[in-house]
């Protein structure tokens, strides 16, 4: 047999589209295998129906595209078929028949050489069939209010952001609207996610979960929630455990936005947000040990963290949190930087600290604006020692407020071990 130059990318191409075919087929044959009705196409059907998109793709010009095009309208045909008959018995359902098309056209985006989208569109297409009975579940565990708040979000992402200008003004030109309104939708996703996240794991997992996740939406409020149950003796140490992963968590979320403002500043700030983030962890896990933290169920302290108005006051603040950091660099130097990531850090970490990632590189250097993150991290958590301290009771008030007091005390010596001053 001879072998072309042009041999090895056409089997690689046919394999990629086969075993999409197959990834999707074994989720239909094991779903298909549980109704009483015949099977549309399994394990076996689904890989020929991507060869059937891909072959086109490999023929010449004047044949391929005739025939992908012939082969398409054939395999709907006999979808449509398959459809009318199951639906005729009261079993409305077009699932496996639309996977079918779809495998088709992946089978012929793999034949026209897009291996990689095809094997990623391949997988997410396999992950939502197998992935049903989870989804219908958080779809009917959804309030209107949550669902019209992901698509408020997906609002300022798809609509809003394209119509931005993209160049600054005001004082020293630091209001760029599309940057100022790229920080929303990246902590407002952020957000969401934990919100999602949170839904989809349920608050009856217990309270150590409602910590860790809840961190991503904000740490504060879970505080000040397990402060508030604390006062039911027999909730303080799962209570605590997850107050004290909730400020655990902000350290990693305020990595992530610092890190996809300027990865540059990285290398300065991840020592003190990392020797933080240990410490809290360490912390929660041995007041988890030998206590009910870990099943004790907790109810749901989070509402939805996203609407238009929450996205045009986090705009709003970090504007102001932008001046009041460059106005304090330029007139008071690094000190006036430190304080006003002082005062800022009171009311939010998420501005304070993409406004400072912003000031990085350049003739600014990455040295204070890490510095002033970390005095940021550590202002936020000693709020939520003053928290704990003041609505706390009994082991929790000791417990998180040692914890968090540890964190802060470690971030500090860091801070002035790597940077020199803080």
């Amino acid at each position: 047999m001879l072998v072309t130059d042009t041999t090895i990318p056409a089997l690689e191409r046919l394999l990629v589209a086969m075993l999409v075919g197959f990834l999707v087929g074994l989720d239909r044959e094991r779903a298909e295998a549980r109704k009483d009705h015949a099977l549309f196409a399994g394990v076996r059907t689904f890989p020929l129906i991507a060869l059937a998109g891909a072959i086109p793709m490999l023929l010449e010009d004047r044949v391929g595209p005739a025939l992908l095009v012939a082969t398409f309208l054939a395999i709907a045909a006999v979808a449509v078929v398959s459809y009318v008959r199951t639906s005729a018995h009261g079993r409305i359902g077009a699932t496996t028949e639309v996977a079918a098309l779809a495998t088709f056209l992946l089978g012929a985006l793999a034949g026209a050489g897009q291996l990689v989208v095809a094997g990623a569109a391949g997988v997410a297409l396999a992950v939502l069939l197998v992935g049903k009975p989870r989804l219908e579940a958080f779809s009917n565990a959804l309030t209107t209010e949550e669902i019209r708040g992901a698509l408020e979000l997906a609002v300022i992402t798809v609509i809003v952001l394209p119509l931005l200008p993209d160049r600054g003004y005001g004082p020293w030109q630091a209001l760029n609207p599309r940057e100022i309104w790229i920080v929303v939708v990246l902590v407002s996703a952020l957000s969401f996610v934990g919100f999602v996240a949170m839904r989809v794991l349920g608050a009856g997992r217990g309270m150590a979960i409602t910590g860790a996740v809840g961190g991503l939406v904000s740490s504060t409020a879970i505080t000040i929630s397990m402060a508030e149950r604390s006062h039911t003796g027999a909730a303080r140490p799962a209570a605590a455990t997850a107050a004290v992963l909730a400020s655990t968590i902000m350290c990693v979320r305020m990595a992530v936005l610092a890190g996809a403002v300027d990865p540059g500043i990285l290398p300065r700030l991840l020592p003190i947000l990392t020797v933080m983030a240990v410490a809290g962890g360490a912390a929660a896990w041995l007041m988890s040990r030998g206590t009910a933290g870990r099943t004790a169920a907790a109810d749901g302290t989070l509402t939805n963290p996203f609407s238009l108005r929450a996205a045009l006051t986090l705009a709003a603040v970090y504007t102001l949190v932008l001046l009041g950091v460059r106005a304090a660099q330029e007139h008071l130097g690094a000190g006036g930087l430190y304080l006003a990531s002082a005062l800022s850090a009171i009311v939010s970490v998420d501005a304070p600290t993409v406004a400072l990632a912003h000031l990085g590189g350049g003739t600014t250097g990455w040295s204070a604006p890490a510095a002033a993150i970390g005095v940021v991290a550590i202002t936020n958590t000693l709020v939520k020692f003053g928290i704990a301290i003041a609505y706390g009771a009994g082991s929790f008030r000791s417990r998180v407020a040692t914890a968090l007091g540890v964190m802060s005390v470690l971030g500090g010596l860091v801070g002035l071990a790597v940077l020199g001053r803080f």
